[in-house]
């Protein structure tokens, strides 16, 4: 779950663009080396005096023999660059002006036409910032005001041009339940209830099936073009994830009712209480993307929130991933790293939730066979720390993207 003088910005924001300089390349033959004290691989047990052997952007080995020629860098701890399962990073910008703000089209309910693609800004210094704290990887889709939000992609967080950027899109459509859609339309639109929210989705969703049903009919006339049936089409036959933004249990039961009405390929984002249901989503079997961990408790909807979340949900075995979700107050993007180790300090397992932001949302996005873990053959994305990442008083010291070093502190 990707921004030539057209903003100007203010001096902080200027320093946060600013692009990386020539020294990221790599030493002879396009090799790095990166020795660690201790390796946090994301998919098993730490390894102490790693040697990490990076060679035109993958991973080459974890030992020797080492290259002659080639750079070396050196941290105390490496962890796999982190991806953020679900977030708006990219389409809404470092400041709270209507330029930088593209996550939601507060046209129409449906959204489902509507492509993250067409609205990321690879230039917005929140990207470098999300870099910056070891964030690689970003599923960024539409914000929280639709119903149907529309369609997010998987994107890289360094570059220049977004659809270089691009590593899955579309990924997943967008749905939306609880406090925000009823509150963007109010009765302009009839949808100024839950139940009008659902049964909008509902009826979007059969629409969709019956389109997909006469396009495919070698009977009659093909239905007019249509993109946002088209893709909700991908939806219902399971082909495009859908991603349920639910924080009350009750809309977290609801979309688990949506998905299993429409055998929806499915994961409940936010899930604030979560784990009031936790049995429902453990027999459901989706992903859940939690949080954020510190979110504000500012609606009735979030009243219940607890640090202890993505623990209690996690010791049931229910496959989770830690998210920034959508913020709207500046600086607009949490820290993924600090959502997990306030996870950690109420419980979640240090190796657990070192998981839940790499190898469990590449899993969950379905590129976990070039992301989320550090292992021979898989792309180098790697943070390198100075101490402990769940320490507070440790810093991310570089970041090496596609076997570039693109940030040294």
């Amino acid at each position: 779950m990707r921004w030539t003088g057209r903003r100007r910005l203010g001096c902080a924001a200027l320093a946060l663009a600013l692009p990386l300089v020539a020294s990221g390349a790599a030493g002879a033959e396009g090799v790095l080396v990166v020795r660690a004290d201790v390796l946090q691989p994301g998919g098993g047990p730490a390894v102490p005096e790693a040697v990490v052997v990076v060679r035109d952007g993958r991973i080459e080995s974890l030992s020797g023999p080492l290259p002659p020629g080639a750079r070396e860098l050196r941290a105390a701890v490496v962890t796999p660059g982190f991806i953020d399962a679900h977030t708006s990073a990219g389409l809404s910008g470092l400041r709270n002006v209507p330029a930088v703000l593209d996550q939601d089209e507060r046209t129409d309910p449906d959204g489902s036409a509507l492509r993250a693609l067409d609205a990321f800004d690879p230039s917005d210094p929140l990207l470098r910032f999300l870099l910056e704290h070891g964030v690689t990887t970003v599923q960024t889709g539409p914000g929280p005001a639709n119903p149907i939000g529309g369609q997010a992609g998987v994107f890289r967080t360094h570059g220049s041009v977004a659809d270089e950027m691009v590593v899955r899109f579309p990924s997943a459509m967008v749905f939306n339940l609880g406090e925000v859609p009823k509150e963007t339309y109010e009765e302009s639109r009839g949808h100024a209830t839950r139940m009008g929210t659902a049964a909008l989705i509902r009826t979007r969703l059969e629409r969709a099936r019956h389109h997909a049903k006469r396009a495919g009919s070698l009977f009659g006339r093909a239905p007019a073009p249509d993109p946002g049936l088209e893709a909700l089409g991908r939806v219902a036959s399971g082909e495009l994830a859908a991603i349920f933004t639910a924080r009350r249990a009750d809309d977290i039961l609801t979309a688990l009712r949506l998905t299993r009405e429409f055998s929806l390929r499915s994961a409940v984002a936010g899930a604030t209480e979560g784990y009031l249901v936790r049995d429902a989503l453990l027999a459901a079997g989706v992903p859940v993307f939690v949080g954020p961990v510190m979110e504000r408790v500012s609606a009735p909807e979030t009243e219940n929130a607890s640090y202890e979340n993505a623990a209690l949900l996690a010791e049931r075995g229910i496959p989770i991933s830690i998210r920034s979700g959508f913020e709207s107050y500046v600086p607009k993007n949490r820290v993924l790293l600090f959502e997990a180790t306030v996870a950690v300090a109420n419980g979640l397992p240090r190796a657990d939730a070192l998981r839940a932001i790499s190898l469990s949302p590449a899993e969950a996005l379905g590129i976990q066979d070039d992301y989320g873990s550090v292992a021979p053959g898989k792309v180098a994305d790697l943070v390198l720390f100075d101490g402990d990442p769940f320490e507070y008083t440790s810093h991310v010291t570089a970041v090496i993207a596609g076997g570039v070093l693109v940030y040294e502190r």
